[in-house]
């Protein structure tokens, strides 16, 4: 395509693409002439990977350049857009949920089969309300992250039992959260209730940044381990 395309496509100006090919955050496209270019698709997704990183995590250009370096291979561009999706600014994706079993599986793309199922390992908990559940926006995520673990080979196909691991993962952290809420009740019966509920909001939200690196750290840990054993 020419650059006047590309530019309708990812609604970037041509002076800005110009300058992005000089800052290397594009690649030179192919020359067709002493004036004119050709583009492919692959300018369009980057394009529109490189807005994402200015408008929803506020990244400089030479920030940027150096995370599109680091995951120039298409598995770890695969990796940076999934984890941009679940960890993106909470306005974009935090609402009030969804009422209905059909609702949630529009807005998750989760095959209707696995609705029972991750009910009974505890992974969705919706509520009842006139006769119709009542999804969160946390089942929401969860459900979209099941179709996301499909998508990247974590199936039975490739021999991994979710009825194993899933349930007992559902079970461990809701005991968790359960001792942790109750040591904040503890921590907190002193305080006036305007400044409990604060704490309590941003409690929530750090612990769950905790726990993600948490598993980050000891995964990399045991795969190191692992590695040195072999």
């Amino acid at each position: 395509m020419k650059i006047s395309e590309l530019a309708k496509r990812t609604g970037v100006p041509k002076q800005t693409i110009h300058y992005y090919i000089r800052a290397g955050l594009l690649p030179k496209p192919r020359k067709l002439g002493s004036n004119s270019a050709d583009y492919d698709n692959s300018y369009v997704d980057r394009i529109r990977l490189i807005k994402e990183l200015q408008n929803d995590f506020f990244f400089p250009l030479p920030t940027i350049k150096k995370i599109l370096w680091e995951h120039r291979s298409a598995s770890k561009q695969a990796m940076l857009k999934l984890r941009m999706e679940y960890f993106r600014p909470m306005e974009h994706y935090l609402g009030n949920g969804v009422k209905g079993d059909e609702a949630f599986l529009e807005a998750t793309g989760l095959a209707e089969r696995w609705l029972p199922q991750l009910q009974e390992w505890g992974l969705l908990s919706p509520k009842q309300e006139d006769g119709q559940n009542v999804y969160s926006q946390d089942d929401i995520i969860i459900g979209k992250v099941m179709v996301n673990m499909a998508k990247i080979g974590i199936h039975r196909a490739n021999d991994f039992k979710p009825e194993m691991t899933l349930p007992m993962l559902a079970t461990s952290f809701k005991s968790i959260a359960k001792d942790l809420i109750d040591d904040f009740q503890r921590a907190t019966v002193s305080m006036k209730p305007a400044e409990r509920t604060e704490l309590a909001r941003r409690g929530h939200e750090i612990m769950g940044v905790l726990f993600y690196h948490l598993y980050r750290k000891y995964a990399q840990a045991y795969l190191s381990e692992m590695k040195s054993e072999d």
